[in-house]
């Protein structure tokens, strides 16, 4: 299913299936060009999730959490992720809806894991997070992240009915934002196809396979 009308200025609300997120988000930037400065930092090992701050989660929300953020980790440390980033296309070419760098670029962003709020990339995704209980007037909103804020919120309207791979999924298309990755904010037909929500679907999908293989 899809849209509903938006909630407000600020917020998107949609609809979802189990393999259709609904993601809220404040209005973004233009994507950066190619030219755009990026940091290619290789971690010599996987990429770790790492938790800082973490707020409103009851001890059983909490568990869930980090069973999500364990499939987190190995989706982005599959060579299942790592071969759809660099096949990926858009408009019969290569790339990304909303953004001018190559798939080897976007994959280098997301292995070098430099967060906006972060000094220097160091292969760790840093995840500050907070869940609540939006109003009903913003029942529709799964989650967001704000330009200039460390912090991810999620609804837990949405939080108690998504499963593992749900919660991993939305928390990488709001992680792939503090990476600068942006994309339309009305729901136009190319959206889909930008780094936030194709790779968001694809966390998803790959977190709810049995296995991945390691890279």
């Amino acid at each position: 299913m899809r849209t509903l009308r938006p909630s407000s200025s600020l917020f998107h609300r949609h609809a979802q299936s189990a393999a259709e997120h609904a993601f809220a988000e404040p209005a973004r930037r233009a994507a950066p060009g190619p030219t755009a400065s990026f940091d290619t930092f290789t971690p010599a090992g996987p990429v770790r999730v790492s938790p800082g701050t973490v707020t409103g989660y009851s001890a059983l929300e909490r568990q869930k959490l980090d069973r999500a953020t364990a499939k987190l980790g190995e989706v982005l440390n599959s060579r299942e992720f790592r071969d759809a980033v660099l096949a990926h296309t858009f408009a019969g070419k290569s790339g990304f809806a909303s953004d001018e760098r190559t798939p080897a670029e976007v994959y280098a962003v997301i292995r070098a894991a430099k967060e906006r709020y972060t000094a220097v990339a160091d292969g760790e995704v840093d995840l500050n997070l907070e869940l609540r209980t939006l109003s009903w007037f913003q029942r529709g909103v799964v989650g967001y992240t704000r330009e200039g804020s460390e912090t991810i919120t999620t609804n837990r309207r949405h939080f108690s009915g998504f499963d593992e791979a749900g919660i991993a999924g939305h928390l990488g298309h709001e992680w792939l934002h503090t990476l600068g990755f942006e994309h339309d904010f009305k729901a136009t037909a190319r959206r889909p196809h930008s780094v936030p929500y194709a790779l968001g679907d694809l966390i998803e999908a790959l977190a709810s396979r049995p296995t991945l293989t390691p890279v």
